[in-house]
Formats: structure tokens, C-alpha cells, sequence
């Protein structure tokens, strides 16, 4: 009897083993299969079961499985634990998730899809979502416990420094590849700050996962912006004035902030004893706002009270009725007016960056339309929600604003050919009873907005030939846009009753066949199964490649849809990118699955396209580009694998490499890898690019360092520098000739 119960015993823990071992199974792994394998075999599967690729929930379910396997025999604690003790101390459970559906919600969602102040990226969002101002952005993982322990922090200093510092995070869970290979993120939590948004590196934060730290880390870069003086004299009232009264009451981070957020629009200093009883006889006064004739004592501590005291002590921006908008319209048809920027708000919409534009865009009108009043009016400048923004340009035209900064509006006001187009617009367009229009049509819910500044930038160099307009599809008219465009924003060329859509590096099949038979350039073609949302994002980015290779004639770019087509794509699985070098017989390929955005694809062609960047480590500087004897200047590129923004510099200084190579000599400096070396150099930034002339019989030896731009005016900083040093040289590379070309904004 004794017997038979151990050996049910045995029976039943083999069982649990059995059903719980299934994890190696699910990878396809063998129990000894080292950490490396089970790296490789979750990679593949990844890349295959992503929710990206199928909407299959039972391909989603088997995600998760794998997902779930790979966190738990990744690690080797864990990983032992589980050999021993099977499932139930696998990781769902040791998180005690009460439920499947629990996890899925963070594993989809992450940490902060409900907050409304810290804002959720994906890796197609994340370089459209970096502007001007500073970024701090959060990537994590939300089984990860140090990552859960920052969320509420994280929380707190996004509400508190709000329409200061943008604060983001995005789940590298979900977004496993955007986060592995193009930011090459390697622990979690990593936290970017980005001092100046989309035009320079990031700044890695290492300190303590508090508020208290993180703020101070914060408040760093916010003095560098801001200064709050002592007086103690009282100012010219001519000038908007905030008066710090009592300092016991306010901490200097609260003032900062006030300081920082109405910067431009009223002076913020602190009061000295000897004015603050002539400032005000109020003993309640925490502040004293002054100007002209407005003084304003205010006792609140809540730093939107006193902003939106502030704001409501100044003159008043003008309201607009029906009635003003007619004289409006009609005075900028004529030319008589400056633009109009019109504000559309409800009760309780804050009004801070209204006031801060007007201080931006002193040259424009300004006006608010209410729109509990005139629910009409704004339902006739198709506004649904609020706030929301729009202008009126000079010659009459309307154009919705998709992000109201001071440069995306003056670009907007410039292109006085461009409108936004209501249902009747559109019906009378295609209808036939106006001139040539260039249409972007975006079906309802289709993203559209990384299209809208290509589009403003045509329209601005071929307005002069047509007119521009943008179609945001409404519930009510998406059937006809998605019919017209496939159900991808698209744009759409309106002749009289001739339509046609633009596919601008679409190819066919039979081009393909041609160039590989016989080409006299090199061609760069991706080759795109039906895959969604993800060739969708693939082909606005090949647009990019095409348009930053445009410079290069013997280069061309085509994308080949195979939905529907054998032959070249009878063996392509997923998006493939293809090189055809002129006149070889040889190719070179490349999975897109991993080369998601157009700087990388970049680097990966010019690589094949041209050698005539050399990749450099410490001995090859010594030795080739200060040593003494050398014949020609080098220009050299100091990057980092990490910065995105090094990446997207990089294809101008290849292409003026292609152009100058036979008279200066261009490598590159990985910093990551040659550390040393760029320690030697000063990099402390990326990109920097330094142009070092060796002695010669007129001049000494020099470094010059010069600013990442343009391969055009990269070469204009050159020039100067090569004419003092060689006229020779600079004869050589006047005589190049290189080619201005319209940019193919599309």
C-alpha cells in the first residue's frame, strides 16, 4: 500500500512537470538548450506572432504563451525554479495577476494608457511625437518591478511639470523591436531626457526612481531657461509684472514653474522687504500681478489659479461672431489683413499656450471663437471637439491646425493655396466645376497627420500651379474617401473630371524584371507582401528613402506591392529590401521586419551604394587621418548607435561623401565602440563632425569642427576652410557641380 501512494506521488508531480515543461516546447527548445538559443528561438517566433502582424486571436494567445516562456527561461533563477517546482511559481503567478485578462491588459496597454497626463507612444508615434521643448521619455517593461515602482513617480512628475516638460513612456513589451533595435534599449526602466527636443541627442538619467530626484534632474535644465531675480525697486508698470510677496508660503520649484510657463508673456521676480508694503496693503496677497492700470492681488497657492489670474488680468483677445468673420474673410480675400489664428474653446479650456503664441506670433491676429455660443460656427469649421486651433490666410483660404506651434503656423500661413475642405468642397470638386486640386484624402481614423508638413511644403513650391487641399474624413463621407483611396491616406490629383491617385515609387513586376535584366543605376526596391497596417508604415518610410536619395542620379528607389502578384515575390514572407548595384549581377538583401524607419534603411543602402565612408578606430586615426603625411583632408563623423538623431544626419554626410570623395577622404567614428577615441577628440555631443587639415607648406595642421546639416550646406561650411588651405582643392570641388533638386516632398 505504501508503495502504490508513492508511486500515484510520483505519477502526479511527473504529470505537473509534464504539462508545466511545455514551456521548453513552446519555444522549440530542448531543456538544455543554452540562454542564447532560447533568446533566438523567442526572436523568431516574436517576429512571426506579433499582434502587429495578426489579428488572429488564437496567433495573439500563442504570443502571449511564448512571451510568457521566454520571461521565465530567460532568466536562470527563474529559470531553475521552474525546473524544479513546474509552473505555479512561473512568472504570472509570482506577480499573483488574478487573471489572463489581467495580464493581457498590461501586457497590450502597459502602465499609463489611462493617465492623461503622461502620453503612451508606439514606435511609429515616438519621432513625430519629439518637437521643439524638452522630452523626458520612459521605455519599460510593466512586468518589471523596479518599472512598476516608478509608474506612480513617473505620474506625478508629468502632472506636475505639465506644458513644461513632456513626459512619455513607451512599452517595450509590446513594442519589443522598436525598442531592441532602433533605440537599443538593453535594461529597463531606461530614461531619455531631451533637452532640445527632435534637434539634439538625449541625455541618459541614472539617478533614484523618485519624484523628489527626478525633479531636481528636471530643474537642471529649467534654470538654464529661466531666471527669477530679487528686486527690490518696483517696475515700469508698462511691462506685464508677477510679484513673489511671500516665499515662506511658495517653494522655488512652484515659482520656477509660474516663471517658466508665462515666460514672454509677464516678468516673474521676487519682492524685497523694502517694496512689498508698496506693492500692496493685503496681508493675504501671496502675489502681486501688475500692469498699466490692472493690479491684481492674489491669494491662491494653486499654480493654475495664479497662471489663469494672470492671464485673466490681460487685455482680452478678441471674440469672433458671425458677423466680424465676414469682414475678416472678406479684408484677407482682398489682401487686406494679416492672418488670423482663431482659438475655439468651450467653458473651462485652458488658454495658456493661446496667450503664449500671440507672445510668439506678435505679427498675426488673434481671435476666440466660443463654442457653447456658437455651436453652428463651429460646427461649420468642422470643430468637434475643443480646444482646437485653425488659421485664416492671407487671400481668404482655411486651414485646421494639426499641431499649433509657432513654426508649424508660420509655415501654414505661407501656403495660401492650401485648404481644409468640407464634404460640399470635396462634391464640387470631383464634380468638375473648379481648376487642378492636389488632394490629401485621410479615411476616418487613418493616421495622416506625419503627411501634413510633405504636403504644407508642396503645396508652398507648386501652389503657384494648383490648389492644395486636406480631406479628413468624417463618419458621414468615409465610404466614398476609403473607395477612393484604398483605406490609406493618399493623395489625389483632381483635373477637371480626371482623377488620378498618386503612387509615386510603386513599380510593377514587370519593372522589376527590367532593371535586374538591365540596368544602367543602381536600384533600391522593397518588396512588400500583404501585411497591413505595418506595409502601410513601411511605405511612407521608403517615400523618405527616395526622396533623401534623390540627390544621387544613379540611384532609384520602387516599391513592389505583391498582394496580388507571383514571380519575384513567390518567395517573400515578410518585407525584404533588395540593392541592385549598376551593372552586377549580385544582390544584397534585408529584412525590413528590423529596419522599421527610413534613417536606417538609409544607412544599411549607403553602405552598398558607395564605400566612400571609412569606418575608423583608434589606430586607423593615428595612422591615417592626423598623421603628418597625409595628402588629402578627412571629415570625420562622430555618432552614436543610440541617437536616432545621428541616424538621420547621417545620409547627408554619405551623399556629400559620394560627391567629394576623389578630393577630401570621409570616415566615421563609432563612439560607443571607440570610446577612447572620442574622449580624445571632445565629442560631447552627437552628432559632431570635424574637418582636419594636415600641414602643408602654407599652413599649419588643424581641427575644425562643424555642425551635422544638409550634405548642401554642409559643403557651403567646407568651402572656406579648404579655400585658405588648398585652392587647388577648392577648384576640384567647385568644378563638381552638384545639383539642386526640388525636394520630392511625397
Amino acid at each position: 500500500m505504501k508503495m502504490l501512494k508513492f508511486l500515484l506521488i510520483v505519477l502526479l508531480l511527473k504529470c505537473v512537470n509534464l504539462s508545466d515543461v511545455s514551456y521548453y516546447e513552446i519555444l522549440g527548445v530542448s531543456k538544455q538548450a543554452t540562454t542564447q538559443e532560447i533568446r533566438q528561438a523567442y526572436k523568431k517566433l516574436a517576429v512571426k506572432l506579433h499582434p502587429d502582424k495578426n489579428s488572429d486571436s488564437k496567433e495573439q494567445k500563442k504570443f502571449l504563451e511564448i512571451t510568457e516562456a521566454y520571461e521565465i527561461l530567460k532568466d536562470p533563477n527563474k529559470r531553475r525554479h521552474y525546473d524544479i517546482y513546474g509552473s505555479q511559481q512561473s512568472y504570472t503567478r509570482k506577480y499573483d495577476y488574478h487573471s489572463q485578462t489581467e495580464y493581457n491588459n498590461l501586457y497590450y496597454n502597459g502602465l499609463y494608457h489611462d493617465n492623461p497626463h503622461v502620453k503612451t507612444l508606439s514606435g511609429r508615434e515616438f519621432y513625430q511625437y519629439l518637437n521643439e521643448g524638452l522630452y523626458f521619455i520612459n521605455f519599460y517593461s510593466p512586468f518589471c518591478p523596479p518599472c512598476q515602482n516608478l509608474a506612480n513617480h513617473w505620474k506625478k512628475l508629468a502632472q506636475t511639470y505639465k506644458g513644461i516638460v513632456k513626459v512619455a513612456a513607451v512599452n517595450c513589451k509590446y513594442h519589443n523591436s522598436f525598442c531592441y533595435n532602433n533605440m537599443r534599449i538593453s535594461s529597463y526602466p531606461s530614461l531619455y531626457f531631451y533637452p532640445y527636443g527632435k534637434h539634439g541627442s538625449f541625455i541618459y538619467y541614472n539617478g533614484a526612481h523618485t519624484f523628489e530626484a527626478l525633479e531636481k534632474f528636471v530643474l537642471k535644465y529649467i534654470n538654464n531657461k529661466i531666471n527669477v531675480v530679487k528686486v527690490n525697486q518696483a517696475r515700469s508698470t508698462n511691462q506685464p509684472t508677477l510679484y513673489v510677496l511671500d516665499e515662506d508660503a511658495i517653494t522655488d520649484e512652484v515659482i520656477t514653474r509660474i516663471a517658466f510657463q508665462l515666460n514672454g508673456i509677464a516678468t516673474v521676480v521676487k519682492a524685497g522687504d523694502a517694496i512689498r508694503r508698496k506693492l500692496t496693503d493685503n496681508d493675504e496677497a501671496i502675489f502681486v500681478f501688475k500692469y498699466k492700470q490692472t493690479h491684481r492681488d492674489i491669494t491662491s497657492l494653486g499654480e493654475a489659479n495664479i497662471i489663469n489670474s494672470v492671464l485673466n488680468s490681460l487685455p482680452t483677445i478678441q471674440r469672433i461672431g458671425l458677423n466680424n468673420l465676414k469682414t475678416i474673410r472678406n479684408n484677407l480675400r482682398n489682401g487686406n489683413d494679416k492672418p488670423w489664428i482663431l482659438f475655439f474653446f468651450k467653458k473651462g479650456d485652458d488658454k495658456l499656450l493661446l496667450h503664449q503664441l500671440r507672445v510668439e506670433l506678435a505679427d498675426m491676429n488673434f481671435g476666440e471663437i466660443d463654442c457653447d455660443e456658437n455651436t453652428e460656427l463651429c460646427a461649420s469649421f468642422q470643430i468637434d471637439e475643443t480646444p482646437d486651433w485653425s488659421i485664416l490666410k492671407v487671400g481668404g483660404a482655411y486651414q485646421r491646425l494639426v499641431t499649433p506651434t509657432s513654426a508649424d503656423i508660420n509655415k501654414a500661413a505661407r501656403a495660401q493655396s492650401l485648404h481644409t475642405l468640407s464634404a460640399a468642397d470635396m462634391k464640387r470638386i470631383f464634380d468638375g466645376d473648379v481648376s487642378t486640386w492636389v488632394l490629401l484624402v485621410a479615411p476616418f481614423r487613418v493616421p495622416w497627420e506625419h503627411l501634413v508638413e510633405p504636403f504644407t511644403q508642396v503645396s508652398l513650391e507648386l501652389g503657384h500651379n494648383a490648389n492644395f487641399g486636406i480631406m479628413s474624413c468624417t463618419v458621414d463621407t468615409d465610404g466614398q474617401c476609403r473607395r477612393l483611396t484604398e483605406g490609406q491616406a493618399s493623395v489625389v490629383i483632381v483635373n477637371g473630371t480626371l482623377t488620378d491617385i498618386y503612387h509615386d515609387v510603386l513599380i510593377s513586376e514587370e519593372q522589376v524584371m527590367d532593371l535586374v535584366h538591365r540596368r544602367s543605376v543602381g536600384w533600391l526596391v522593397a518588396f512588400m507582401p500583404k501585411c497591413g497596417s505595418t506595409c502601410h508604415r513601411l511605405l511612407h518610410q521608403m517615400r523618405i528613402v527616395a526622396k533623401r536619395l534623390k540627390p544621387l542620379e544613379s540611384v532609384r528607389v520602387g516599391v513592389l506591392l505583391c498582394e496580388n502578384q507571383s514571380g519575384f515575390c513567390g518567395n517573400v514572407r515578410s518585407p525584404t529590401l533588395r540593392y541592385y548595384p549598376p551593372k552586377h549581377s549580385h544582390l544584397y538583401t534585408v529584412s525590413l521586419q528590423h529596419l522599421s524607419e527610413a534613417p536606417y534603411i538609409l544607412e544599411w543602402a549607403l553602405e552598398y551604394i558607395d564605400k566612400s565612408v571609412t569606418p575608423i578606430t583608434w589606430r586607423t586615426f593615428t595612422k591615417d587621418v592626423i598623421a603628418e603625411d597625409v595628402k588629402k583632408p578627412w571629415l570625420v563623423y562622430f555618432h552614436s548607435p543610440r541617437c536616432y538623431r545621428c541616424y538621420e544626419m547621417y545620409p547627408d554626410f554619405a551623399i556629400l561623401s559620394i560627391f567629394l570623395k576623389n578630393n577630401i577622404q570621409f570616415g566615421k567614428v563609432n563612439c560607443v565602440s571607440e570610446r577612447g577615441l572620442c574622449q580624445h577628440e571632445h565629442i560631447t555631443s552627437y552628432p559632431s563632425i570635424k574637418l582636419y587639415l594636415s600641414r602643408n607648406k602654407k599652413n599649419p595642421s588643424r581641427i575644425i569642427p562643424l555642425q551635422a546639416k544638409n550634405y548642401l550646406s554642409l559643403l557651403q561650411d567646407i568651402q572656406p576652410h579648404v579655400t585658405k588651405y588648398d585652392n587647388d582643392l577648392l577648384q576640384s570641388i567647385q568644378n563638381i557641380g552638384i545639383k539642386s533638386h526640388i525636394r520630392d516632398e511625397l
